[in-house]
């Protein structure tokens, strides 16, 4: 993979916050690669839950966790992302290390199944409303297709209310020819209200 591709990126952002025992969050299985990946890094003593409106996405995930031998940290979800607040009863407010968003469609399938940004930003919401003091959102926004470009634009004006004060956030977006279509990589990670 590109270094550089926003998938890489925030790989990496993730890398250096994840530790064993973590709580986290695919709020968007797809093919079940950042599920893969989140549950290698919290570890046997750790919890990813995941969440697709798709039966194909959640089955293809539960294959490849199967085959990773990571069932065991993964407790997924046959519903929205919208949902993820009510699934996070028993962890309390301050549970989460991370939830990580990868929106558009499912790559290989039926393209006008997509996220969209009403639901989009409740997740959001009740996301932010359960990290931990250092916790995180990872979010990769795909505008090359329909429907793409309103959810970037949902997302954006999402992040521009927040406290600067409260919340370190970061865009990443390549700089190309094709500009306005390229994915972008959004950042927001919680801090101290001491950290400047």
């Amino acid at each position: 993979m590109n270094p550089y591709n926003p998938v890489a990126v925030a790989h990496r952002f993730i890398r250096s916050l994840i530790r064993e025992g973590d709580l986290c969050i695919d709020a968007t299985v797809g093919n079940g690669h950042d599920t893969i990946f989140l549950a290698d890094l919290v570890g046997e003593k750790g919890k990813v839950l995941g969440f697709d409106v798709q039966s194909s996405a959640i089955e293809s995930t539960r294959a490849a966790l199967v085959k990773n031998q990571l069932s065991d940290r993964v407790k997924l979800f046959e519903q929205g992302h919208e949902t993820l607040g009510a699934e996070l009863s028993e962890g309390g407010k301050g549970c989460l290390k991370l939830v990580v968003f990868n929106l558009g469609y499912l790559p290989g399938s039926d393209k006008s199944v997509v996220t969209q940004s009403g639901s989009t930003q409740q997740a959001l919401e009740q996301g932010l409303a359960n990290l931990q003091a250092d916790g995180a959102i990872s979010v990769i926004v795909y505008r090359g297709h329909a429907g793409g470009n309103e959810e970037y634009a949902a997302v954006e004006a999402w992040i521009d209310q927040l406290s600067v004060d409260s919340y370190f956030c970061l865009r990443y977006e390549r700089w190309t020819h094709q500009r306005g279509l390229t994915p972008v990589f959004f950042w927001i990670q919680r801090r101290d209200n001491d950290i400047a």
